[in-house]
């Protein structure tokens, strides 16, 4: 395994502009023992050039790998596949953490039962502070698809994961059939919480999220082209096919994902 503890992989495609602030931010965490592993998604702006002046700066350990584009649900694996600590999580190329986000997050999942749990996920937050989305129920220690339907649980959230347990789902997912397509995170996660994962959910605001109005537009977009269609499809397959039986106590989710 790394020396660092947790790898922070960041998919990033163009995003010259935003990099920097999640540069800072890492900068400035209370827990240091990381490494910052940026997967380049075909980029033809400067993100080379400002990931070289990271790396010289030799504050934080940073990996950057270069791919022609392939979208950023294959470009997510590409980059877990090459992690060697004993946790991970993925933060997005225009967000943030707060000073003790990774502290926080590393004490949680540090103490987790292992057997039991695959990730602890933890709350976001906007730039002003207030709550993305809705908070956990407290002491709630469960699945996604518990936290979703049965507890009503809305908006962005932030997970890190025990790479060892995660990689043994991801060996055996062909992740190679979405390149260069768009595809839902819902497909892989489906398999390992349908299996019985559980999640410690925690009611601490971990990353700060911010929203860029073009890259929303962006990603609808990308959602409604027909190449899109095979990722949205398997999406609603995984989600039936994973949870199966468990369905039948949310009839609503069943028959959305039935009719699709």
């Amino acid at each position: 395994m790394s020396n660092h503890k947790i790898t922070i992989v960041t998919p990033t495609y163009n995003r010259a502009h935003t990099l920097t602030r999640v540069y800072e931010s890492l900068k400035n965490q209370t827990f240091k023992d990381f490494k910052w592993l940026i997967m380049d998604d075909g980029s033809i702006d400067n993100t080379k050039a400002l990931v070289a002046d990271f790396q010289k700066e030799d504050i934080i350990d940073i990996e950057y790998f270069w791919n022609p584009n392939a979208k950023k649900f294959f470009t997510v694996f590409e980059g877990i596949i090459k992690v060697n600590s004993e946790y991970f999580t993925i933060l997005d190329s225009d967000d943030a953490y707060i000073e003790k986000g990774l502290e926080i997050m590393y004490n949680t999942i540090n103490q987790i039962n292992r057997d039991k749990y695959i990730s602890a996920t933890f709350n976001s937050q906007f730039p002003d502070g207030t709550l993305v989305g809705s908070l956990f129920p407290e002491n709630f220690d469960g699945s996604i698809l518990e936290m979703r339907y049965k507890h009503q649980v809305k908006g962005d959230k932030h997970t890190i994961f025990l790479t060892e347990k995660y990689q043994t789902y991801l060996n055996k997912f062909n992740y190679h059939l979405f390149k260069n397509k768009y595809a839902p995170q819902k497909i892989f996660f489906n398999i390992y919480d349908g299996n019985g994962e559980k999640s410690k959910f925690v009611n601490e605001n971990i990353r700060i999220y911010y929203q860029d109005d073009n890259d929303v537009a962006s990603m609808s977009n990308d959602r409604v082209k027909p190449s899109s269609y095979f990722g949205l499809m398997e999406g609603h397959l995984s989600f039936l096919n994973n949870y199966g039986k468990q369905l039948f106590a949310y009839p609503k989710a069943l028959i959305r994902n039935i009719v699709g």
